[in-house]
């Protein structure tokens, strides 16, 4: 079918080989570009656990200590630095300072493999890096589930308000 005719550079092995690969490349470079754009919005995170806690470390640097604001949301953390920029420039043309605010902000979820409570957290920030401990024994006792009433046979279709 596709032995002669004016489609068949566009069906033979070889082109169409070239074709895949370009197209992996322009994805690659896709993925690539993305990674380093997620990078620039957000700040590096590294994790360590050991048996009596849960470690996250996070580089803040461009942050101050009230700047950063840590909230417990769906058994993990999100962190979250906001702060207010002020730029000022000379006109060379006026000779005249403009300032410029503007303000920049980043957040991270870190996802935790056990249940906690706000006691079991505890956060310190030293030279740039955001250090936040939290204990694995008081989230043990914590009941994850919510107990579901059945109410007697009697009280058919009734909910009890």
């Amino acid at each position: 079918m596709f032995g002669k005719g004016p489609l068949m550079p566009f069906f033979n092995n070889r082109s169409m080989d070239d074709w895949l690969k370009s197209f992996e490349q322009f994805v690659n470079k896709g993925i690539t570009q993305f990674e380093q754009y997620a990078d620039q919005l957000s700040f590096e995170v590294e994790t360590e656990e050991t048996t009596q806690d849960y470690r996250i470390y996070a580089n803040l640097k461009e942050y101050e200590p009230k700047d950063i604001q840590i909230e417990v949301l769906n058994q993990g953390l999100q962190i979250k630095a906001q702060k207010e920029e002020l730029r000022s420039m000379k006109n060379k043309r006026t000779g005249h300072f403009q300032e410029r605010k503007s303000m920049k902000r980043t957040e991270r979820f870190v996802q935790l493999p056990f249940m906690f409570r706000n006691e079991d957290i505890k956060a310190q920030y030293n030279n740039g890096i955001l250090m936040i401990t939290v204990n694995k024994s008081g989230g043990e006792t914590a009941n994850p589930t919510v107990p579901i009433e059945v109410p007697n046979e009697n009280d058919e279709g009734k909910f009890e308000e």
